[in-house]
Order: structure tokens, then C-alpha cells, then sequence
């Protein structure tokens, strides 16, 4: 009978003996229990630990330069997306269009009720509801001095509305490559002009969010938990959750990689996450960005997945060699 070569936990048992556990061919002209094995030499395993380790590093500096930076928005990587998909990214990001929260009307009166909602979450005393009054109208003051100063700009966006909707439901718009780019141009020139109006906005809610739940004293926030000011039409995925997701993910793909382990998941994880990344900017599509470093690094990954390669130097070899003795143990004779 064939035998496998041995298994030890030394350097040469860490790169599972220069053999890989891919069956080749099987011999006809040998025993049905022979089986070839493809080699992989020493070169080969080396190059597959290092470049293992060298993505990993990568995944990793970029989650804990998110996290340091204390400052990371993917809304302008969604924001620019571009090619078919580009409304499927940009969905993530609450009222991605501005619509909303340039309507002044609509601003102030979700404002007001999130005052009532605080003042009922919180149970508030006599004395608290003029603390709320007071900040209610301080807040919305600051709101309408916003609105005031970009009005030009405000009333120019809607004008564009309807032409923009116009364009979007327009086949030659989005099929002529030409006109598809100048309607990209115009759609972002437009949001451009507001943009930091709806910055402005976005500041004073998150503000005015955390100073609703100022106004309850510390018993009362216990009792009742915190106070969310909703962002209405916001879904579970948004780019805010997304934001807090990125981070962690990278950091994780980094470490399982370094370490090699559960390589074939964390390769495929990081290989989908970049090929997201290249989807949102379709090569072809006027105003993409290029992607191929991204799309060499998937592809890489993809290359790690599938070849066993946290096996080597890695931590995935103690449970493939403890699998394979089980399978490899001597079974008792039988009659």
C-alpha cells in the first residue's frame, strides 16, 4: 500500500511537506489505492505564505487607519459610484438625493415631533419641557438661518429636479455612453452646489439627537434608554452601519490571513468585499474611477481560497493534519 509522507510540526510539517492535498491523477496501471499527488515545491509555498502575509498586512492597516483617523465615510466612495449598479450603492446612503432634507418645511416639522417623542420618551417634568421648548426653538432657528443663507442655491436645485428625473427615466440618456456622462456631470454638479447645506443639516441633527437626551436627568435615561432621532427611509444596511462594519471587517480579514487561519473564508470574504469595490465603479462607464489594484488583490485572494495556502505556516495545518490522520489510521483486521 501507498504511504503518505510523515507528518510533523516542525517547519517541514508547517508547510505540509511540500505536498499539497489535491489529487492529480489516478494511475491505471498502478494499485487503485496509489494516487499521484501534485507537487508543490518550495518556492511555490513560500511565495503563497508571503503573499498570504502581505494582504493580510494590507487589510489590516487599512481597518485600524479607519479606526485611528476617527473621521472614515464610505459616503463618498458610495456617493461616486458609477455603471448599473450605481443606484444599488447609492441607495445605502440616506436621502442620497437631498430631496428631504431640502424641503425646509418638511425639516422643521420632524424636528418638532422629535421634541414631543423625547418629552413622552423621557417622561419629562414641567421644568424639563421648558428646557425642551427652549432648545426646540434654538435648534430651529440654527435651522432656518441655514436654509436662508443657501436659498439661491436651494431653489436652483429644485428647478433641476424634474429635468434630472427626466433624464434617469430616458433610455437614450443612460444607453448613449456621451450623453450618459454629460447627465452624470449635471446630476453632480447639482448636488455639489448643496452639498454643504445638507453637511450643515446633518450636523445639526446629530447635535440636536444628543442634546434632546441632555435635557433628561440620568435616572430618567436609565429608566427609559437612550433617545433615537430617526433619519426617516433610512434601512438597516445604511452607510452609517456600514461605516462601523468596515473597520472591524478589514481588521479581521488582516489577522485571519496573517495568522492563516480559516483562510479559505477570510480570502473569500476579502475577494467579494473588492470585487464590490470594482462593481461600483463599472470599467466602461464615463466618469469611472479605475480599479486595478483592487481587482489584482481579488484575484489574488481568490488564488489563497483555493489553493490551501493558510496549510502553509499557518494555523488551518493543525486541523487538516489532524484530519488527515483520522482518515490515514489503521483500521482493525477483520474475519
Amino acid at each position: 500500500m501507498a504511504r503518505n509522507p510523515p507528518l510533523t510540526l516542525g517547519l517541514w510539517g508547517l508547510m505540509g511537506n511540500n505536498y499539497s492535498s489535491v489529487p492529480h491523477l489516478l494511475s491505471t496501471n498502478h494499485h487503485n489505492s496509489m494516487q499521484n499527488y501534485a507537487r508543490l515545491g518550495i518556492f511555490g509555498i513560500l511565495a503563497l505564505v508571503a503573499l498570504r502575509v502581505t494582504i493580510g498586512w494590507h487589510f489590516y492597516m487599512e481597518g485600524v487607519a479607519k479606526v485611528r483617523g476617527d473621521s472614515f465615510s464610505s459616503q463618498g466612495f458610495l456617493d461616486s459610484a458609477q455603471g448599473p449598479l450605481a443606484d444599488k450603492f447609492q441607495a445605502l446612503i440616506w436621502d442620497h438625493d437631498g430631496q428631504l432634507r431640502l424641503d425646509k418645511n418638511k425639516v422643521n416639522q420632524l424636528f418638532t415631533e422629535a421634541a414631543k417623542r423625547a418629552s413622552d420618551h423621557f417622561q419629562l417634568t414641567d421644568v424639563q419641557q421648558k428646557d425642551l421648548e427652549r432648545l426646540r426653538n434654538q435648534t430651529l432657528a440654527k435651522l432656518n438661518e441655514v436654509y436662508l443663507e443657501a436659498d439661491e442655491d436651494i431653489y436652483k436645485y429644485w428647478e433641476s429636479v424634474e429635468r434630472v428625473a427626466a433624464m434617469k427615466d430616458s433610455k437614450m440618456w443612460n444607453q448613449v455612453s456621451s450623453l450618459r456622462g454629460q447627465r452624470s456631470t449635471i446630476e453632480n454638479e447639482r448636488l455639489s452646489a448643496v452639498s454643504p447645506t445638507l453637511a450643515s443639516i446633518d450636523a445639526i441633527w446629530q447635535q440636536y439627537e444628543g442634546r434632546l437626551n441632555g435635557v433628561a436627568n440620568k435616572e430618567q435615561r436609565q429608566q427609559a434608554g437612550g433617545f433615537l432621532f430617526p433619519r426617516p427611509g433610512e434601512g438597516a444596511l445604511s452607510a452609517r452601519v456600514v461605516d462601523r462594519i468596515i473597520p472591524i471587517f478589514d481588521m479581521s480579514v488582516g489577522i485571519l490571513l496573517m495568522i492563516g487561519l480559516l483562510t479559505p473564508l477570510a480570502a473569500w470574504a476579502g475577494a467579494l468585499f473588492l470585487l464590490g469595490v470594482v462593481l461600483s465603479q463599472m470599467p466602461g462607464y464615463a466618469g469611472t474611477q479605475p480599479t486595478y489594484f483592487q481587482a489584482v488583490e481579488a484575484l489574488a485572494l481568490v488564488v489563497l481560497a483555493t489553493s490551501d495556502a493558510g496549510r502553509y505556516a499557518g494555523l488551518d495545518f493543525i486541523p487538516w493534519a489532524w484530519w488527515n490522520s483520522r482518515r490515514q489510521a489503521p483500521r482493525p483486521a477483520t474475519a
